[in-house]
C-alpha cells in the first residue's frame, strides 16, 4: 500500500496558491502572539494551555477531563470514580509527554520519535487499564510503543496489514523532509499533511489520534512555528470534531481519476483536509490574538476579581487588594515580595498576608518560598479571562 502523495500538489507538482496564501497567514500571525506579553505571562499561559490541549485531545476520543479536575489530579486531588481518577491520569500523562516533546530535539517525523510518543503515553502503571482493548469478542492488551500485530479497520477504512507497518513508518520517516529551502508557510502544508497520513497508515492498535496530534504538535515545534504553545490545533479540532474526522476520511480514498494529483491516494481529498486544518489554525490564532491582549486581559481580570468579592463565584471571595497585584503581574511579569507592599499602600505584614493567600489560592505562584512572585492561571481563574477557552462547570 502507498500513501503519496505526501503533500496536496497539482499534477505539475505544484501546491495550490490558496493554501500557501492561507498558510502563510496562520505563520504571520501565530508569530504575532509572542510580543503581545512578558516571558512570565506567556509562560503562564503555556502552562494553561498544555492542560486546555489535553482536555480538548482527549475529548475527540470522547474522554475528556475538565480543566477543573487536571487542577486537581495536578494536587493530587483524584475522583473516588474509578473512571473518573483513570482519565485524571491520562491527562496528567498527555501533559508530561508534551513537555517531553518540547524539550526534545528530533526528527519529528522519525519512526523513534513517533514510537516513543505512544510509549511515553501508554508505558506506566497508571495507564494499565488503557492498554486493555476490546477486539471483536475478547480482549487483548497492547504493547506500548510498538507497532501493532493485528489488521484492523476504524469506521470505513481498512488500515494498512500490519506486516506492512514497518516498511510504510520507514517511508514516512524518509518523505517527510523538508525541502532544502522550503519556505515556514511549505513546511506547515508539510507537517499537517504528514497528520492524516500518519493516521492513515494507523500504526497502533490504540491511542493512534492521540498519538498523531501529539507527534504534530511536535512536527509544529519543529518548523520552529512562532507563537505556537500560545494556540493549539486540538481545541479547534474539538470544535469541529465530525469535520476533522469526516476530511480525514475524505482524504484516505484513492486517487480519484487521472487528473487527481500523482499519488495513489487521492490529492483533492488531501488537498480539503489541509485547507480545513489551516483555516482551523487560523481561527484558534485569530481567537487567542484577541484574547491575549492586555486590554481584554485587564478588563475580564476586573469583572472576575468583582464577581469573586461579591460573593458570585464558586471559590471563596478573594482578599482586599488582589486587583492592583493582578493587574501589575499582567504587565510586569513578576513581583519581589518586597515590592507588593508598595503596589497596594500597606504595611510588610499585610502585604505578607495577601501574598500568602493569594498562593493558597492558587492565584500566584513562586519559585521558593523567598522568590519573586507570578500570576498562577489555574483553570477556573482562566475560564473567566478565556471563557471561550476554558469552558465553565
Amino acid at each position: 500500500m502507498d500513501f503519496t502523495p505526501i503533500i496536496p500538489t497539482n499534477l505539475q507538482g505544484i501546491i495550490d496558491p490558496e493554501l500557501l496564501a492561507l498558510s502563510e497567514e496562520v505563520c504571520i500571525k501565530s508569530a504575532t502572539l509572542t510580543g503581545s506579553h512578558n516571558s512570565q505571562v506567556i509562560n503562564g499561559i503555556k502552562e494553561l494551555l498544555r492542560k486546555v490541549n489535553s482536555y480538548y485531545s482527549n475529548k475527540i476520543e470522547s474522554e475528556g477531563t475538565h480543566p477543573l479536575d487536571i487542577d486537581k489530579a495536578l494536587k493530587k486531588e483524584f475522583s473516588s470514580d474509578s473512571k473518573e481518577k483513570n482519565l485524571q491520569m491520562l491527562s496528567l500523562v498527555h501533559i508530561e509527554v508534551q513537555k517531553y516533546i518540547e524539550d526534545i530535539n528530533i526528527n519529528p517525523f522519525s519512526q523513534d520519535f513517533i514510537l516513543s510518543i505512544h510509549k511515553s503515553l501508554y508505558d506506566r502503571q497508571q495507564m494499565e487499564n488503557f492498554l486493555r482493548i476490546a477486539y471483536k469478542d475478547s480482549h487483548i492488551v497492547m504493547k506500548a510503543g510498538e507497532l501493532r500485530q493485528r489488521d484492523v479497520e476504524v469506521g470505513s477504512h481498512v488500515a494498512p496489514s500490519y506486516s506492512e507497518l514497518p516498511t510504510l513508518m520507514n517511508k514516512f520517516e524518509t518523505l517527510y523532509k523538508f525541502p532544502k529551502h522550503a519556505t515556514q508557510a511549505q513546511k506547515l502544508i508539510y507537517a499537517f499533511s504528514s497528520h492524516h497520513r500518519l493516521t492513515w497508515i494507523h500504526p497502533f492498535l490504540d491511542g493512534n489520534g492521540r498519538t498523531a496530534r501529539l507527534a504534530l504538535d511536535g512536527a509544529l515545534l519543529g518548523i520552529n512555528l512562532e507563537g505556537y504553545g500560545l494556540w493549539n490545533i486540538s481545541r479547534g479540532l474539538a470544535r469541529k470534531s465530525l469535520e476533522y474526522k469526516r476530511y480525514l476520511a475524505d482524504a484516505d480514498i484513492p486517487k480519484l481519476g487521472e487528473y487527481d494529483g500523482r499519488g495513489a491516494l487521492t490529492s483533492k481529498g488531501l488537498k480539503s483536509y489541509v485547507h480545513f486544518m489551516l483555516e482551523t489554525a487560523l481561527d484558534q490564532v485569530t481567537y487567542m490574538g484577541e484574547a491575549l491582549k492586555l486590554e481584554t486581559l485587564n478588563h475580564r481580570t476586573e469583572k472576575y476579581v468583582r464577581l469573586s468579592q461579591d460573593g458570585l463565584v464558586a471559590e471563596s471571595s478573594l482578599p482586599k487588594y488582589s486587583l492592583p497585584i493582578f493587574k501589575e503581574l499582567l504587565i510586569c511579569g513578576e513581583l519581589p515580595r518586597g515590592e507588593v507592599k508598595h503596589i497596594i499602600g500597606t504595611k510588610d505584614r499585610t502585604a505578607t498576608t495577601l501574598i500568602k493567600e493569594l498562593i493558597q489560592k492558587d492565584f500566584l505562584e513562586s519559585t521558593t518560598p523567598k522568590s519573586p512572585v507570578r500570576l498562577k492561571f489555574n483553570a477556573h481563574f482562566s475560564s473567566y479571562l478565556f471563557p471561550e477557552l476554558v469552558p465553565r462547570r
